[in-house]
């Protein structure tokens, strides 16, 4: 019972350490990618449309079918006016003669091969089944970025939240800290009671915002958990802003570029055109004609109860041949097709040009984001070392009795919220360059390894 018992202490140990265990970015979006359904079903979907391909080269290569048969019946046959000549029994006309199988068993079979030998809608197929494939790859890749986009978006939210549970802590504890001072002081008669009603009522505030800003983190972090299917704990800071700051974010018009080559839902659009064209391709003028190669061989036979006696009847043929098949007259339904297809292939190219334009719109909107976060980084930083020089001088003249509480506990508070609004620049810093390579298509691993190792 002692191991036992020892055994379930040390479980709750690891799952209680691997509870508050500090998560990377990199950890987080490699369980991610291993746990989100999404994602997948994604992947399911990549291996289905993967085997188009397969499907597309199948189209071209000759097919083998074999049939076979049996059957139970009756067989009578009546021919009259009928010419017989053979060697040595002269010729006749006028003859009738009659065939017949009660009860008969048969039995069939035939083996057919065939080749197409032109299709202008095999054609299309082959086409459409290829870009189906390129179609899959390239959703694939959308799907993989979403996800880590949203991880990362995630990740930075348990951060600012971790920030904001941080900041409203050492609002709280300084208040404590001062109230406790200005206590001790009015018990001399060396401060008024006022300070330590201000100190307190800062106290109260700062303790009631902490719990909704717990509150938050906890949502946060569950957001995180559904992502990456385990239990979160704190996540691990930035490790300063000069790694941020010293980030190239490049020029736009590099970023526009990049991202019209390289982001795969122009490319998803791209695909959709090529095979709305093979599509219109079906129906051109003379398109319907197929030619076919074919060979078979065939047998029958058939046994059953004839005239006075037994009644067989076995046949064999093996041919060879080619097949040419002209639609004359299809009730309008060809030309229907050709303009429905046309309209489509329009209407692709627009979806296109729609997808060129909400690409450029995002890289803008990532670029001008991150560029201004990055001013706001610098503006912070300076803003942070006056922060922290205000708050030791007011600290300074509280001890030294020439300042009141409510003085420290300002600048406490502008100290605190400038430290969390420069954190949070910089984790904005860092969202928009990864939406800048989500959009250009370069968003993977590799990019939140580099965010990553700014990290402790």
């Amino acid at each position: 019972m002692r191991h036992v018992a020892r055994a379930w202490a040390f479980a709750l140990f690891a799952a209680s350490a691997n509870a508050h265990a500090q998560t990377d970015l990199l950890g987080a979006a490699q369980a991610a990618l291993a746990h989100d359904p999404v994602y997948a079903a994604a992947l399911a979907q990549n291996q289905a449309d993967a085997t188009k391909r397969k499907q597309g080269r199948a189209g071209y290569l000759p097919q083998v079918f074999a049939t076979g048969n049996v059957r139970y019946g009756a067989i009578d046959q009546e021919t009259t006016g009928a010419h017989f000549a053979g060697g040595g029994f002269g010729s006749s006309n006028g003859i009738a003669f009659d065939t017949r199988a009660a009860g008969a068993t048969g039995a069939g079979w035939a083996i057919t091969i065939k080749e197409n030998l032109y299709s202008a809608t095999k054609n299309a197929d082959a086409r459409q089944l290829n870009d189906a494939a390129d179609a899959g790859d390239a959703s694939l890749r959308v799907a993989r970025q979403t996800l880590l986009l949203q991880v990362a978006q995630a990740y930075f939210g348990v951060l600012s939240a971790q920030d904001n549970v941080a900041a409203l802590q050492s609002i709280r504890d300084t208040a404590l800290e001062a109230r406790n001072i200005a206590q001790g002081r009015f018990d001399t008669g060396d401060a008024p009671v006022t300070d330590i009603k201000d100190a307190q009522a800062r106290a109260d505030l700062a303790q009631a915002q902490m719990l909704a800003a717990q509150t938050t983190l906890e949502l946060k972090r569950g957001e995180l958990s559904d992502l990456t299917g385990a239990p979160q704990g704190a996540v691990r800071p930035l490790a300063g802003s000069a790694a941020v700051e010293s980030m190239s974010s490049g020029e736009l018009g590099d970023w526009q570029s990049r991202a019209m080559t390289g982001n795969p839902l122009i490319e998803l659009r791209k695909l959709g055109i090529d095979s709305a064209r093979a599509e219109t391709s079906r129906y051109r003028p003379g398109a319907g004609t197929t030619v076919d190669a074919f060979a078979s061989y065939i047998g029958d036979r058939v046994n059953g109860a004839g005239y006075g006696g037994n009644s067989s009847m076995r046949s064999n043929s093996a041919v060879v041949g080619i097949m040419v098949t002209i639609p004359l007259y299809t009730g309008g339904l060809r030309s229907a097709k050709a303009q429905e297809s046309a309209a489509l292939l329009t209407r692709a190219g627009l979806d296109e040009d729609a997808a060129r334009v909400s690409t450029a719109r995002e890289v803008r909107q990532a670029f001008l984001g991150m560029r201004s976060a990055q001013a706001q980084v610098i503006a912070l930083s300076q803003a942070l070392r006056s922060a922290e020089l205000q708050l030791d001088a007011n600290r300074t003249g509280f001890q030294a009795g020439e300042r009141p509480s409510i003085d420290v506990l300002n600048a406490e508070q502008a100290l605190a919220g400038t430290r969390r609004d420069l954190a949070a620049a910089r984790y904005q810093v860092l969202l928009d360059r990864l939406r800048l390579a989500a959009a250009a298509g370069e968003l993977d691993e590799a990019q939140l390894e580099t965010i990553n190792a700014m990290l402790h």
